[in-house]
């Protein structure tokens, strides 16, 4: 370990999480002294990580992680292969799309997104690099779900069931009952879970080994969802097996009835 790398890291970690922050800020979440913390600092900013308001002296990370990250993202293939799927799907059904990748497990973030004009009755929107709930989401419970069996428990276990609206799922055994389901029918649903009002349908994307590494989820009001729920069940599900075979999954190891 580099005893420098790992402390960059933490300062970036730190401003990534709390947002604009002094020196003294950082000293107390880190424990870093004010010239290590001022050295790196000055380091970031000469790079273009990081920028400091004049008026508060208070320091900020840029968007270039954003861009280091997208680059990944972009360099995998993955959104460029996704993408056609999401636009196809939210063309047909008129909602939208999301796509997320596990980014270690436990974690997930979206990495793309469709645009619809019915979606804007609808206050709920991930942001492209924001991060996708495990226990209340149906693209983080079909991570969950067909994740690689090495991680599962410990993942589980570590889980932080915040509730969002009285209708999510916060009890340890109701999700995994839940996640059975999801491995049966090869879909997730959550309603209402994240919002009022709101619901969607997520399906993995499986690799070789049959674990998913990403998923697509249709997202928008209830009530309109419903009437459109076996359609969009099924051309998802369709692009699912689709995306996991280009992944590398063996058609015959497809694990969904």
């Amino acid at each position: 370990m580099v005893n420098s790398v790992v402390k960059c890291l933490a300062i970036m970690e730190a401003l990534a999480s709390q947002g604009a922050s002094s020196l003294s800020d950082l000293k107390t979440t880190l424990g870093l002294d004010k010239a290590t913390l001022h050295r790196i600092l000055s380091t970031l900013k000469a790079l273009g990580y990081v920028k400091q308001n004049q008026s508060d002296q208070r320091y900020f990370l840029t968007f270039k992680m954003f861009q280091v990250g997208n680059m990944v993202v972009e360099r995998g293939g993955l959104k460029a292969l996704i993408h056609p799927y999401l636009e196809k799907i939210s063309s047909d059904f008129q909602e939208l799309i999301y796509a997320s990748v596990m980014t270690e497990p436990g974690q997930a973030i979206c990495i793309d997104k469709t645009e619809v004009d019915l979606y804007q009755q609808l206050r709920l929107n991930v942001s492209i690099g924001g991060n996708v709930s495990m226990h209340a989401s149906s693209m983080g419970r079909c991570f969950m779900a067909f994740m690689n069996p090495d991680y599962f428990n410990p993942v589980f276990d570590s889980l932080v069931f915040e509730q969002f609206t009285p209708h999510t799922i916060t009890d340890s055994g109701q999700l995994m009952r839940e996640l059975e389901k999801i491995r049966l029918q090869g879909y997730a649903l959550e309603e209402g879970e994240r919002i009022e009002g709101a619901m969607c349908i997520g399906v993995p994307v499986l690799n070789s080994h049959g674990h998913a590494h990403a998923a697509i989820s249709a997202t928008g009001p209830k009530a309109r969802m419903l009437v459109k729920k076996e359609g969009l069940i099924r051309s998802l599900t369709e692009a699912s097996k689709e995306l996991s075979i280009i992944c590398g999954l063996a058609p015959e190891k497809w694990p969904i009835n």
